[in-house]
C-alpha cells in the first residue's frame, strides 16, 4: 500500500472487528498468570483491516493451491483448523470447498472462546455448519480423526520441545495420507529465547497505525482507539522463535510426515513497519506434508 493510498474497508469486516473487540473484553481466555488475551483478540481484526499484521490472506496462494489438491478428493472430509485468531482460515476453506459443503466436516480448535465465536458467526451467516472446541491443543485429539489440518503461524506459540510434541499430536490425529498445511515464519539463528517487538519497532508500529487509521476510505474509526490497540498489541506480543529451517524439517519428518513443500517465500506487506508479527517480513515458509 502506498503512503497516501486509501484503505478499502468493507462493512462486513468492520462489523466483525467491532464484535470481536466487544466480545473479547468479557470472553477472552485467562492465562495461567491471570492475564487476558483480549489485547490480542480484541485488536487483531482492526489491525488486520489496516494491513498491520500477518494473516492467512497474505499467504492465500499457498492455501488455495493445497485446497485445490483436495477439493476433488472425496476422502478429504474431516478438516481441522488448529488455532484461529479469527475466521480467516475458515472462510478460505469454505470458499474453496463450497461445492462439497454438505459432506465437509470442519472443526475449529482454540484455547480462547473469542475466535471460536467469530468462526461460528461466519459459518452461521454463510449457511454451513462447523464444530468448535475450546481446548488446549496439547490435550490431543482422537487417533486418525482428521483428513487434513490447516494452521497459520501456529508453531511459534510453542518452544522447541513442546513444538515436537505438537507435531506428534497432529500426526496421530491424521489418518494415513492425511495432510498438514501451514505457514510458519522461521527466524534463523534468533538469539533470544522469546520473540517480541523491540522498542523502536513498537514506536514504528504505533506511528504506522496512527497514520493508516486516517486512510480508511469512508469508514469512521474514531470511536475506537486504534493507536492504543496497536500499542498494547506491540507491547504484549510474545512468541517462541523457530530458529532453523533444517531443524523444523527434521521435526516434521520425525513426527511421521513426508514433506511435499517446504519453501521460503518473501511476504510483501505494509511499508515502513518491522516487527515479529507483521506482513512485510522474510522467512515465511510454505509447508505441505503428508502423514505416512
Amino acid at each position: 500500500m502506498g503512503a497516501n493510498a486509501l484503505l478499502k474497508i468493507d462493512t462486513e469486516s468492520l462489523q466483525a472487528a467491532k464484535f470481536a473487540h466487544a466480545y473479547a473484553q468479557t470472553h477472552c481466555h485467562q492465562n495461567s498468570d491471570s492475564k487476558s488475551c483480549a489485547w490480542y483478540h480484541g485488536s487483531w481484526q482492526f489491525l488486520r483491516l489496516l494491513d498491520l499484521v500477518s494473516t492467512p490472506d497474505v499467504h492465500a496462494a499457498h492455501f488455495n493451491t493445497q485446497l485445490e489438491r483436495i477439493a476433488g478428493d472425496p476422502t478429504f472430509k474431516n478438516i481441522l483448523v488448529c488455532g484461529s485468531a479469527d475466521s480467516g482460515l475458515v472462510k478460505t476453506i469454505h470458499e474453496a470447498l463450497r461445492h462439497r459443503q454438505s459432506e465437509i466436516k470442519l472443526t475449529v480448535v482454540d484455547i480462547c472462546e473469542t475466535p471460536l465465536k467469530d468462526c461460528q458467526l461466519y459459518s452461521d451467516k454463510n449457511g454451513f455448519q462447523i464444530t468448535t472446541s475450546k481446548q488446549d491443543v496439547l490435550e490431543g485429539f482422537s487417533e486418525s480423526a482428521f483428513d487434513a489440518i490447516f494452521t497459520h503461524s501456529f508453531m511459534g506459540y510453542f518452544d522447541d520441545a513442546t513444538r515436537q510434541r505438537l507435531l506428534h499430536i497432529w500426526a496421530r490425529s491424521l489418518r494415513t495420507g492425511g495432510r498438514l498445511i501451514t505457514v510458519q515464519r522461521i527466524r534463523e539463528n534468533y538469539a533470544n529465547e522469546v520473540v517480541q517487538f523491540k522498542d523502536h519497532e513498537i514506536d514504528a508500529f504505533i506511528d504506522r497505525a496512527e497514520n493508516v487509521a486516517h486512510l480508511a476510505d469512508s469508514i469512521d474509526l474514531s470511536e475506537f482507539n486504534i493507536v492504543e490497540m496497536a500499542k498494547k498489541f506491540a507491547e504484549s506480543f510474545r512468541n517462541f522463535p523457530v530458529r532453523s529451517a533444517e531443524q523444523l524439517k527434521t521435526m516434521i519428518e520425525t513426527a511421521g510426515f513426508t514433506l511435499e513443500r517446504f519453501e521460503r517465500q518473501t511476504t510483501q506487506g505494509t511499508e515502513g513497519v518491522t516487527g515479529p508479527s507483521v506482513p512485510n517480513a522474510t522467512g515465511f515458509y510454505m509447508i505441505a506434508a503428508e502423514r505416512i
